[in-house]
C-alpha cells in the first residue's frame, strides 16, 4: 500500500472520529525516509498546551492497510495524550499504555510501545542493507 498525503489525511480524519472522538485538530502530516522509525510524532509545548503537531510516516515501507492503521493510530495516540495534557514527554509511559490497552480492547487494534515490523515489506527499490544497518545503530 503506497499512500499519498491526501489519503493519509483522510485516514487521520477517519481514525480521529472513530478512535479519538474527533478532538484532534489536523496536524502537519508528512513522510520521512526513515528505515528505523515507521512513524513519528512531535510537537511543542507552551503555557497553553501542545502546538505545531507533526506526524511523520516512513515512506520506505509497503504497509498493508492494517499496518498503516496501527502506525498512524500509534502516532495519533501520542498526539492525543499531548493535546489533552496527559503526557507532555511523548513517551510510552503509563498513560500511553493505558490508552493503548483501551483502544485494543474496544476496537481490536494492536497498538503498543512497538509495532511488530517483522512482516512489513520494503517498498520496491528500497535497500534491505540500509534497513539492516538502521537496526544495528
Amino acid at each position: 500500500m503506497i499512500i499519498c498525503e491526501t489519503a493519509l489525511k483522510n485516514l487521520f480524519l477517519e481514525y480521529n472520529k472513530e478512535y479519538f472522538d474527533d478532538v484532534l485538530p489536523m496536524p502537519v502530516i508528512t513522510f520521512s525516509d526513515s528505515y528505523r522509525n515507521l512513524g513519528y510524532f512531535s510537537c511543542y509545548f507552551d503555557n497553553w498546551g501542545c502546538y505545531n503537531p507533526i506526524i511523520e510516516i516512513s515512506n520506505v515501507y509497503d504497509f498493508t492497510p492494517d499496518q498503516m492503521r496501527e502506525v498512524l493510530v500509534h502516532e495519533m495516540l501520542h498526539y492525543y495524550l499531548a493535546y489533552t495534557g496527559q503526557d507532555t514527554r511523548l513517551r510510552h509511559g503509563k498513560e500511553f499504555l493505558k490508552h493503548a490497552k483501551r483502544l485494543n480492547a474496544i476496537y481490536g487494534l494492536s497498538v503498543g510501545e512497538r509495532i511488530d515490523d517483522t512482516y512489513i515489506r520494503l517498498r520496491k527499490g528500497k535497500s534491505n542493507i540500509r534497513r539492516f544497518l538502521s537496526n544495528l545503530f
